[in-house]
């Protein structure tokens, strides 16, 4: 429980800084335009078309590294499960230096496919698309070869990590049950609620963060379909959300984190009652030194 509780607290970063970064720049769709404004604070700190291309490259990386740590997170349940021997016997330090190097080439990847992608408001083509207000805006290539292959791909990783995640839960659930008998039963008894846990989490963040994505990319792509930008904003309210509810299953499904949950509100409650106390003991002293 242990090992899978890091990859879980990877997941969380991920989405945390994702919705932290989404926060600050708080970039609004402006389709039919392929761009998006950015109506946070950072439309206002950064002053150039660059700049806030780069902290919008941030934001997506952030989404995308989201995804791999769940199809990370049943690959390990699955290694765990079915090569227990040889995944003992291997430091921990190459393991997390492989995810670490996973994480820094997808981040690279998506870098450069967003870079390549990306043109200045000036060099826009569809003129007519764009709102008369450009301020503080970050635009895409409409049409050509770009956004067919930035797109594609996208949309082809999604569904690939969504895949990959559904083929080791299964093949999980089958070593498991081929391993059944070989198991002492409190061993299984563990084995098949972190897994089932682990099911129950990856489902609902399948369902309410992937769908959403690709709803994302499709609409992007196809940015004059009828309510294009209505549709690609309210599966942005989706996304957005989906970190907070999933936070809340991973503290419901696991006791673990539950109780460091709990332990982390006490402390925090015990510390400020003991500051109240100290403050209130300053006062009375201070007053009896006056009087």
């Amino acid at each position: 429980m242990t090992s899978v509780s890091y990859f879980i607290l990877n997941e969380l970063l991920w989405n945390f800084v994702g919705n932290l970064m989404f926060t600050l720049a708080h970039p609004i769709p402006m389709l039919p335009a392929v761009c998006f404004r950015m109506d946070g604070v950072v439309g206002v700190l950064l002053k150039t078309e660059l700049q806030r291309s780069i902290f919008f490259i941030g934001i997506i990386i952030t989404v995308f590294n989201c995804v791999l740590a769940f199809v990370t997170t049943f690959l390990f349940r699955y290694l765990t499960i079915a090569y227990s021997r040889f995944v003992s016997q291997i430091d921990k330090a190459w393991c997390y230096l492989c995810f670490i190097i996973a994480h820094s080439v997808l981040s690279i990847l998506v870098a450069l496919s967003l870079h390549f992608w990306w043109i200045p408001i000036s060099e826009y083509p569809l003129v007519n698309d764009l709102p008369v207000d450009t301020e503080n805006m970050v635009c895409y290539r409409p049409v050509g070869i770009e956004i067919v292959i930035v797109c594609s791909a996208f949309f082809a990783w999604l569904t690939a990590a969504t895949l990959c995640g559904a083929v080791f839960a299964v093949l999980s659930i089958r070593e498991l049950r081929s391993q059944s008998k070989n198991m002492e039963k409190k061993t299984l008894s563990m084995q098949k609620e972190v897994l089932k846990n682990l099911l129950i989490t990856a489902g609902i963040a399948a369902f309410l963060g992937g769908t959403p994505l690709l709803v994302l990319v499709f609409y992007v792509y196809n940015s004059h379909l009828p309510f294009a930008r209505a549709i690609l904003s309210g599966s942005l309210v989706i996304t957005l959300n989906f970190g907070t509810l999933y936070a809340s299953l991973v503290l419901a499904r696991f006791k673990a984190y539950r109780e460091a949950f709990l332990g982390l509100i006490n402390g925090t409650r015990k510390t400020f009652q003991v500051a109240v106390t100290a403050g209130k003991r300053s006062n009375a002293v201070s007053s009896t030194t006056i009087f």
